[in-house]
This record gives structure tokens, sequence and C-alpha cells, in this order.
């Protein structure tokens, strides 16, 4: 394989340097970036950060890519040999080439070999993605064909392995159709509505090496879908279901799962509406029956809360729940115009955002309840379709935000989380948090290149948060201050504080200083601090990220 590996690098640079250095083919080209991540590591027994055997710690990788009229190629270098103790925690350590692929483009058709990145519909039976911030990657590897034999149809199929870590395990293959009125039909298309249909099919394959329970090898999975707008309203729906799959998440129960999504929009000058509703049961979908955490995912079930991009309040993300889950989210974003006495000369925005989610009711069918209550090797439950359970999550917020002048800006939000500890991060009888945040941002634009950022942050939780193992939470105090000299230099110092703690030794403030300088596609970072140990959430997939103090660099060049 590591000859493969070599084989593949070399035509790839040689075609890089070839065709780099003539310009005979005029439409050749060769572009790629470079990401270094690295970290020396300071043991601090206050905030719980370990001493670290390697004291300097680092991720790499580089992608290098050559496009030619309909041709493309490139593959991606990942240098994970000692990385950060995030992701060596979760076991994301090695080095390689992973990810290479060659793909041909047509009017009609593309295929693509080798490793790809596809999404059928929302991604809930299938959704191959990377997030380099989750140390997460579960590219497909293997061949993607792509066939449009007429407007406003597309036919996608895929077979091939899938990468867990460093590794391609399982087997996958399916199909998509996606059929879009509006630009099959004139009529549709030059009139005010949108329509369109789609449906897609996912198996997977694994062999049963089981001597206690008969497994099925081929796992299907299905889901159609509808998307409809008139003017400024759209609705899109997708509804997906998956035959008995028993595995270690769900308990090695034969039920069929489903899953529902619905989105609706409303969006005129000044003001949006939004709603999301997301219903799962026992839609847990992997390459593996025995895979855990993030590991062999093929499905992605997207969160339905806001992704809180101030620091205190995305201390408690909600983790999507795939065995089982019901809820709704509605945001309403609404410009009070310009120019009036309570818009002011600018404009005010106000956004005002809600989530719950309930887990959902489940009934043991008589099989499990004569086994003592244990559901393995039978159907596990039933549940009503509009049974809510226990509460998960909630998140009420509210932003307003206004200009003053063209030098003054203000941002103030109140965000209210509850938040189920023994659910979303599996710390079984930790109390329920609930928390209280309140969030100033003002900035002062002091001229064309010249800034000051001023963030304040309070988070007020009751004690009861603080009495598990998660003791490091709590009330919080947040404040940062950042300068910035466009279009190159970046400065920022903060505090964060864990003064509501009720040790006084976990009082602690966890402080970073950092800066910045960028030169046309480049990027270098430089920050000294600590790093508190919690939960990292993007849409819905989550891991932990441990305590750490030290000095970190970040460096990002694209060309």
């Amino acid at each position: 394989m590591r000859k493969i590996y070599l084989v593949v690098a070399g035509i790839l640079l040689t075609c890089a340097t070839t065709f780099g250095q003539n310009n005979f083919i005029k439409n050749s080209r060769v572009t790629g970036n470079f990401q270094f991540d690295g970290q020396y590591y300071i043991p601090n027994e206050a905030i719980g950060a370990d001493t670290v055997k390697e004291k300097v710690r680092a991720n790499a990788f580089a992608n290098i890519n050559y496009t030619y009229e309909g041709f493309s190629a490139g593959f991606r270098y990942e240098f994970y040999k000692y990385p950060l103790i995030d992701f060596e925690k979760i076991n994301y350590v090695g080095h390689g080439i992973p990810y290479y692929y060659a793909s041909y483009n047509h009017q009609y058709f593309s295929i693509t070999l080798g490793s790809f990145y596809e999404q059928f519909g929302n991604g809930l039976i299938y959704r191959s993605y990377e997030n380099r911030n989750l140390g997460y990657d579960n590219a497909t590897k293997g061949v993607r064909v792509i066939g449009k034999p007429y407007k406003g149809i597309t036919l996608t199929g895929i077979w091939g392995t899938q990468r867990n870590l460093f590794e391609d395990q399982g087997q996958i293959r399916g199909g998509d159709l996606d059929l879009s009125f509006t630009e099959m039909f004139d009529k549709i298309g030059n009139s005010m509505f949108r329509a369109g249909v789609g449906a897609s099919f996912i198996s997977k394959y694994e062999r049963d090496n089981s001597t206690e329970y008969h497994l099925p090898e081929n796992v299907a999975a299905y889901a159609v879908r509808l998307n409809f707008g008139v003017q400024d309203f759209n609705l899109n729906a997708e509804w997906a279901g998956k035959v008995n799959d028993p595995s270690t998440q769900n308990s090695m129960i034969y039920k069929n799962g489903h899953a529902l999504l619905i989105n609706a929009s409303y969006a005129m000058k000044g003001l949006g509406i939004y709603l999301t509703a997301l219903r799962t049961d026992n839609m847990d979908f992997r390459t593996k029956r025995t895979a855990v955490s993030n590991n062999n995912l093929i499905n992605f079930i997207p969160t339905l809360t806001r992704e809180h991009t101030y620091a205190l309040p995305s201390m408690y993300p909600y983790a999507s729940q795939p065995l089982g889950q019901i809820g709704f989210q509605a945001q309403v974003n609404y410009q009070i115009p310009k120019k009036t006495k309570i818009g002011g000369k600018y404009g005010t925005d106000i956004s005002i955002n809600y989530s719950r989610i309930h887990g959902i009711k489940q009934h043991l069918v008589a099989e499990a309840i004569e086994a003592g209550n244990d559901m393995s090797g039978t159907d596990g439950y039933t549940s009503p379709f509009f049974g809510f359970g226990e509460l998960y999550f909630q998140d009420f917020n509210i932003e307003i935000s206004r200009k003053f002048t063209k030098s003054w800006k203000l941002a103030l939000s109140y965000v209210f989380l509850t938040y189920n500890q023994s659910v979303i991060e599996g710390h079984t009888g930790e109390p329920e948090v609930q928390s209280h945040t309140v969030i100033a941002d003002l900035t002062y634009k002091i001229n064309n290149k010249h800034a000051l950022r001023l963030e304040l942050q309070h988070m007020y939780a009751k004690k009861e948060a603080n009495e598990g193992s998660n003791a490091n939470k709590g009330s919080w105090a947040y404040g940062q201050l950042e300068y910035s000299i466009a279009p190159h230099w970046f400065i920022s110092v903060l505090d964060r504080w864990n003064y509501g703690n009720p040790d006084p030794k976990k009082r602690i403030h966890y402080y970073a200083v950092s800066g910045s300088f960028v030169y046309k596609t480049t990027k270098v970072s430089l920050t000294f601090g600590k790093q508190y140990e919690g939960i990292l959430c993007v849409g819905g997939v989550c891991r932990t990220v441990p305590a750490s103090y030290g000095l970190g660099m970040n460096i990002v060049t694209s060309f």
C-alpha cells in the first residue's frame, strides 16, 4: 500500500512540476493548501493538564490538486504521527496518503475513482465529509458516477469502502435520483413556483461472525424527499428508513429505523422566519456493528440547535441522538428599518431563536419485558410517533445588533440553556444544567485599518451543575479584547474564569494571549494559555477536548 501511495504522489507531483513550469497548456492548473497545528505542552495540575511525554506535538496535512479541462486529480498527505493530545485521545494517529482521486467531468456525466465526499439529500442515510477541527473524515474510497441525461435530472451511483481514522473499512453501495421540475419544465421555471423530488438508497455489507445472534449481512437504508417553493416560501422534507440493524449502539435490537426532517422558511425584505422539525428512531447507521463514538458513521443526523459562536454558551452544545429524539427549532430575523426612531441611522437587527429536543417515548416489547427488560435479540420497543420523552436540550436566545455610527457597533445577547448531561455526555446520574448567559460585543473602528473589539460574557449556572464529575463548570465570567490592523495583524487577550465553582481550588482563570499575521494567502498564529476540558461540537457531531496548557502555533497557506 505504501508503494501505491508513493507512485500516486510521484505521478501527481511530476504533473504539477511539468505543467507548472510550462505554459504551453493554457488551461492547466495546480492548486493546493497546507496546514500545521502544533503545541508545546506544559503540565498544569490545577486544570487537569497532564504531563505529555512528547512535549511538542503537531498535526499537519497538505492537499495538491491538478486540473486540466475536464480532468482533475489530487491527493492529501497527512502527518499525525505525534498528533495533538485531543486527536490522540480519539486514536487519530498515523501518517500517509489516505485521500487521493482522479476525476473526469463532462456536460452529461462525471466519473471519480479513488476518494470522494458525497451526500444524498440531507444526509439522513448517507453523507461522507470531513471536519478537521473534530478529527472527523469518513471519505468514501471507490468509484462514483454522476449522470445528467437531461436538464433537471441527476443520477448518482457510489460503491466503495469507508475511511475510519487511517484505515478503510466496510463496504457501501447505493444511488440517488434528483429531479428538479423547475429546470425540467420551462412553465414552472418561469413561474413563481419551484418544485423537485428525490430518492436515495444505500446498502452496507458486513460479515456475520456472531455465535449468539443471527445478524443481517446486507443492511439497506432508503429515503425520499420533496422540495417545494412559491415566491418567498420554501419547504423541504425528507423521510428515511433503515431495515433491522443490530449493533452495539442500539443494544443489539432488530427494530427498523426511521427519520423525518422538515425545513420551512419564509423570507422577505427585513424579515426571515425559519422552522425545522426532526424525529429519529433507531437511525444509528455504521459500517461496523461494534463501532462507537464517531467511528464508521455512514449517515448524518443534523442538529436542530443553534451553533453558538460565543465561548460561554458554546460550552453546552447539543449532540444529535440518532437512536431517538424529537424536537424543533424556530428562528425569526427582523431588521428595524434604517433612518427611523427605533432603528436608528443604520437600522437594528434582531434575531430570536428557540429550540427544544426530547427523547422519544419507548414501550418495551413483551419479549424484552420477559427477559428482565433486556432488549437484545428482540424488536426492542415500540414508540408512538408524537410521543415526547424526557427533555434533552432547550435553548432560547435573542441577539440585538446595532451600528450607531461609522465607528461604533454593539451587539447584545441573552441565552437560556437547559442541558441534560446524562444523555448528551453519557455521564449517568449527572444533574441537569440550567444556565443564563448575557453577552456584550462592542466594536470601535478607529480608522480604515485599525479596529478594537471588546467582548464581555457572564454565565450563571445553578450550583448543582458542579456536583458531579464534570466539576469544572458552573458560573463563569469571560472577557476578551481584540486589536486588528488590516489586512495583516491581529492581537487578542482573553480570560475565562470559573468563579462560581464551589471548590475554591477550581476557581481557575483560563487565560490566553494570541496573535496572527496574514500575508496574501498565508496566515501564521501563535497562542499561549490554558484550554479547559469540554465538549466540541460541529453540526451535532461532538468530541471531548482535554485540558491543556502551553504555546500553540497554527500555519495555514494556499496556492
